[in-house]
């Protein structure tokens, strides 16, 4: 679990789930390629988003649950990594997923220039090397050392916007899998952390841009910016 982090992701507090060390969410941004090796198995289903390559070092959750009338479950989270920028569009393509009764809900927001598309790094980015324009490139914050990086507080080099995970449920019982690995090879961390409180029964909230008193600028609800100053 993490606390304080609203200026750093865009939001306070939840659980992270990382393929080498969580302390990868602690700033400053020191390096370039931080890695932890935790000489893990991969998982299956990630796997079987990346055909062709194998994971490692995969931390898994998952859960079943119930709603009792909404037809669809949100929850909000921000994908992070040290792949950025140098290993967009490369096989080192660091993987997660939100199975929903196995099918993967992990796909960038309405809101995000190729919405629709799977929550990547090659998939979300500013290009290699950054250059402001790429897939989702509005939905991307930069944090890169070798790239003008290095402001937002976090060692990892590159971030999504907050983002929310939405899908269709089915009555009775639902089973939900948040799963993440490294892709091609056990280094460089990623990151995926899932706000406190916010896995619930219903639709995606409305959000927009909101920028904080102390300077970054994230993805809130209107309700979450004013309570926060934005």
């Amino acid at each position: 679990t993490f606390a304080g982090a609203l200026g750093v992701i865009g939001f306070d507090q939840g659980i992270i789930l990382s393929s080498g060390n969580i302390q990868t969410l602690s700033g400053p941004n020191l390096g370039d390629s931080t890695s932890t090796v935790n000489l893990s198995p991969g998982d299956t289903d990630l796997d079987g988003l990346i055909p062709g390559y194998t994971t490692f070092d995969s931390a898994v959750l998952e859960f079943d649950f119930t709603c009792t009338s909404a037809q669809q479950v949100v929850f909000q989270y921000v994908f992070a990594s040290e792949e950025y920028n140098e290993y967009v569009n490369s096989p080192f393509n660091d993987v997660f997923g939100f199975f929903l009764n196995g099918a993967n809900i992990a796909v960038a927001p309405a809101g995000c220039s190729g919405a629709g598309a799977p929550v990547s790094i090659n998939h979300v980015n500013c290009g290699n090397p950054y250059i402001g324009a790429g897939p989702n490139c509005n939905c991307f914050r930069n944090n890169d050392l070798d790239d003008g990086g290095g402001s937002i507080y976090t060692e990892l080099d590159g971030l999504t916007q907050v983002f929310h995970a939405t899908g269709t449920i089915q009555a009775g019982t639902n089973h939900i899998k948040i799963a993440l690995a490294d892709a091609g090879d056990q280094v460089l961390d990623s990151d995926v952390m899932i706000r406190c409180q916010s896995f619930t029964c219903g639709t995606a909230p409305v959000t927009g841009a909101c920028c904080l008193p102390a300077g970054p600028c994230v993805t809130l609800t209107a309700a979450d910016c004013d309570a926060n100053g934005g």
